[in-house]
This record gives C-alpha cells, structure tokens and sequence, in this order.
C-alpha cells in the first residue's frame, strides 16, 4: 500500500513501485479499492429515513454497491485499455485495472472528508481537488505504463472522461457523483 500513498504526492514513485508488483497483488489491491469506494460511497448516500427497510435490505444495497463499483471499475478499465492499444500502447490490463484502482483514491479521501465536514460552507471544493489530484494519477501512469506521448494520453483520457459523463447521465447511481 505503500505506492498508494506515494502516488498521492509523490506521483511518479508511486507509479515505479505500481509498475515493480506482482500483478495478482495489483489485482487483489484494485478491488479492495474499488470495494472501499462501493462502502464509502454507499455510507454517504444512505439516507436515514431509509433505515426502516430492515437489516437484510440494507445489506444487500452495499453488497450491490460493492459489486456495482467493482464492475464499473472493471468496464472503465477496459475501454480505457482497449483504448491504449487502438492508439498504441504496450500496458497490460491488470496495470491499467490498477492505475485506475489508484486513482479512485483521491476520490474516496475526498468522500469521506465530505462526509465528516457536511458543516462546512463550500466543503465541495474537496472533490475538486481530488479530482485533480485523480486525474493526475491517471494521466501521469496512462504515459508510463503505455509509453506513449503526452497528446495520445491526453485523448485516452478525454475519451474515458467523455463515456464517463455519458454513463453518468445515463444511470448516475453507478458512477462518482
């Protein structure tokens, strides 16, 4: 876990320590991930007044906002692989699976800030930052693990940012809010 919170600050070591793992660790790792982000996101769209429907209810919504997350993540890993090697890339699919495992990180750290500072006025700018900070995780290792320029990992991510928003408007429980 260590190159997880290295690829927050210290973005190109943390992808050299991504690239240097087994990939069944990659593997196990990303869908921890994905699964964290299913809890987290499940937690902070749970309403209260829902509370009623029993136990057994709510814990077959997180177990189908786990599995929902988890087949997201591995659709958008995909496109975004199938993407790569249209354009020319030579990443494998655990590492880009991984990458973007990786990059939802940012993303859960901002939920659960918001999450805890509801109070706050303006608190949203939290998920702006982690946005950037996702982004830039998914840029910066869409070069490495691709090796390819910067103008090709600009369009596999304008591509990947372009279906998400389509998908998004289509079915918006399932993605990042």
């Amino acid at each position: 876990m260590k190159s997880l919170v290295l690829s927050l600050f210290y973005t190109k070591k943390g992808l050299n320590i991504l690239d240097e793992e087994f990939e069944d660790d990659l593997f196990r790792k990303s869908i921890l991930i994905f699964s964290v982000y299913g809890i987290v996101k499940f937690i902070f769209d749970f309403k209260p007044e829902e509370e009623g429907n029993r136990f057994i209810l709510n814990l077959i919504y997180l177990f189908g906002s786990l599995l929902a997350s988890v087949i997201v993540g591995m659709f958008f890993s995909f496109f975004l692989y199938k993407i790569g090697k249209w354009i020319g890339g030579k990443a494998k699919y655990i590492k880009i699976f991984s990458l973007l495992a990786y990059s939802y990180f940012p993303i859960i750290i901002g939920l659960i800030m918001v999450g805890l500072m509801k109070r706050i006025e303006h608190i949203e700018i939290i998920i702006y930052l982690s946005w950037i900070f996702s982004i830039k995780i998914l840029f910066l290792g869409l070069v490495k693990f691709n090796e390819y320029g910067l103008k090709k990992a600009l369009l596999n991510l304008v591509v990947l940012i372009g279906l998400f928003f389509i998908l998004n408007y289509l079915h918006p429980y399932l993605l990042i809010k």
